[in-house]
């Protein structure tokens, strides 16, 4: 079985140093075990584990990340810049289809999403699609990206004015949240408005932004109307 150190060469000339970051340890277990059994000297395990930040000290080439690492923790489009950003490839994991996670992610650097129901094979040709650096585009891809094609493209600042707005705050309290004047507080929320406009689905008022923003994902936790 291999170790969690130094990678060995692969014997079809593709070797991986491999992250599994998932908050359920019976499932990183459950792959580390079927990769270990199955994959031969082509690939080591570096990390398992439910943290990124660890994942990064243990020098990965490919990580398998779940969307959604359990409550409290950054998105998956964060996880992912922080990996990428220090060369390691990306393959997106979940037990179902987020598509506005998912896009968030591949928007950060990630190379291909796999549904946790797929096979061994198919598995082992999206993380070797990965280390090579390759996008892994599938069907069920692509009908994800399809579904999130209707959710507009918001800036930090205009998330951040949605989800303050949507949450109940008047916008003088946004404002006063955000640092900034009533007045731009407004220009950031009409950027909302116009953007979900543009994609066909208007919301003019605080209730139908809460609804378009909830059914995009775009909440922070505990948000609610008043």
């Amino acid at each position: 079985m291999k170790g969690m150190d130094a990678a060995s060469p692969g014997r079809q000339g593709m070797s991986m140093r491999l992250a599994l970051i998932d908050d359920h340890e019976l499932v990183r277990e459950g792959l580390a075990a079927l990769l270990n059994t199955n994959a031969a000297d082509d690939i080591v395990i570096a990390y398992s584990g439910a943290s990124v930040s660890e994942a990064l000290e243990k020098r990965p080439t490919v990580a398998l990340l779940d969307v959604d690492l359990g409550p409290g923790t950054p998105p998956v489009a964060e996880g992912t810049a922080a990996l990428t950003a220090q060369g390691v490839s990306v393959l997106l994991i979940s037990a179902y289809d987020d598509a506005a996670a998912v896009r968030g992610g591949l928007r950060s650097g990630a190379l291909g999403f796999v549904a946790k129901r797929v096979s061994y094979d198919t598995l082992m040709e999206a993380l070797q699609s990965a280390a090579r650096g390759e996008l892994y585009l599938t069907v069920e891809l692509a009908a994800i990206l399809a579904a999130a094609a209707d959710t507009p493209d918001l800036s930090p600042r205009e998330l951040d004015a949605l989800r303050l707005y949507a949450s109940g705050l008047k916008l003088s309290a946004v404002a006063h949240r955000m640092g900034i004047s009533p007045h731009t507080a407004k220009e950031y929320l009409d950027r909302v408005r116009a953007k979900y406009a543009h994609v066909g689905r208007p919301a003019r008022t605080r209730t139908e932004l809460y609804a378009a923003a909830t059914r995009d994902g775009l909440l922070d936790e505990g948000s609610h109307t008043q």
